[in-house]
């Protein structure tokens, strides 16, 4: 009597299965875009709007606006190398791992400046106006990016050192993957082009 010892995680064909995934990852997408994209309009509607100087308020504390591109270079680097990683396969596991240490550095970075706001009373905890609420909003959408790339590019990296891996449902999640990177990519150039108007 023989038994099959191979564990089967799906009973569906590899191509259904990395379809529901990728329905998965842009509905995703769709609901982050929708948040993101609200912040942004929040941003230039509170800024434009400005009563009582409530934006900035006087002796009010601002950020360069490179620092808004700085805490987003992570996810661009991330993603490209993750776009280097689909065209040639034979160097994923080091790719992967690259994209990794990139994301991990750049949430390691965006909780750093998090941590550092030069526009919150350090007495009472209030903000210094609307730009401070504002970028804090931003800053925080750009940390939970990192927080969810950085989880699945250990996944990449760890399923990349495998060596039983379904080949076909690998090329979806790598996809799929890129989907989410290249996504988190745009919103953060959105976001970084938003905090340059202070």
């Amino acid at each position: 009597m023989s038994s099959d010892t191979k564990f089967h995680v799906h009973h569906d064909a590899p191509e259904v299965v990395g379809r529901r995934e990728r329905l998965g990852v842009r509905l995703l997408i769709v609901a982050d875009g929708a948040f993101v994209f609200g912040m942004i309009f929040s941003y230039f509607y509170l800024r434009n709007l400005d009563q009582n100087g409530g934006w900035i308020p006087d002796h009010g504390h601002t950020l360069k606006a490179i620092t808004g591109w700085l805490s987003i270079l992570p996810l661009i680097v991330g993603a490209l190398v993750h776009k280097l990683a689909q065209r040639d396969p034979s160097h994923q596991s080091s790719f992967s791992l690259i994209t990794l240490v990139a994301y991990l550095y750049g949430g390691y970075y965006q909780f750093h400046q998090l941590a550092n706001m030069p526009f919150i009373d350090k007495d009472s905890g209030a903000f210094e106006g609307a730009y401070a609420s504002c970028w804090t909003v931003i800053a925080g959408a750009n940390m939970f990016h990192y927080i969810v790339a950085g989880f699945i590019a250990l996944g990449l990296v760890l399923r990349s050192r495998r060596a039983n891996v379904n080949p076909i449902l690998e090329s979806w999640r790598i996809r799929t993957a890129a989907s989410w990177f290249t996504w988190i990519a745009v919103s953060g150039v959105a976001c970084a082009i938003t905090t340059s108007f202070i």
